[in-house]
């Protein structure tokens, strides 16, 4: 039973979602973005559902519980648009700049998640899992995705030019 603060955090975050999602993804380059997008959802749905099952991450309160092991709002969506907004902000720089922009994204993602592991049943952590942990899951899987569209933007820029 969701008490009354975890339901104001899923609303919250629900809302949350609803407004940075579309503006993530709209502009010039709204397919690559809506790709980054889906990519990051795809990915997450093995690796948060793996953590769960080998017990590193719990999710003692969710949506959907039946049906999903993790947080569908947080991984499927909140997570990918952060992402999303992470690769918009650092295709153009080069991998010294990406890298230090990585932890303007990570650092508030897994501090924010270690206060709902401490204060809310949202999220626990098993089996030795901590903030650091998450910091570095957040953060390379953020920097992968980038890698793969900037792979991608190098395959498009030589198609279109041996047209």
């Amino acid at each position: 039973m969701l008490n009354k603060l975890e339901k104001n955090i899923l609303y919250t975050l629900i809302c949350l979602v609803v407004l940075i999602t579309p503006l993530s993804i709209i502009g010039k380059d709204y397919r690559k973005w809506l790709l980054t997008f889906f990519i990051n959802s795809y990915v997450n749905i093995f690796v948060a559902s793996a953590l769960a099952s080998k017990g590193y991450l719990k999710y003692p309160v969710r949506l959907l519980p039946t049906f999903y092991k993790s947080s569908i709002i947080y991984d499927y969506f909140l997570c990918s648009t952060l992402t999303t907004l992470f690769c918009r902000t650092t295709i153009k720089d080069n991998w010294k700049r990406a890298l230090w922009k990585v932890w303007l994204f990570a650092l508030p993602q897994g501090l924010l998640e270690g206060v709902l592991e401490r204060k809310t049943k949202l999220i626990k952590y098993g089996k030795g899992w901590t903030v650091f942990h998450s910091l570095l899951t957040i953060s390379s899987a953020k920097l992968t995705i980038r890698s793969v569209m900037v792979l991608l933007d190098i395959i498009d820029q030589k198609t279109c030019n041996t047209n």
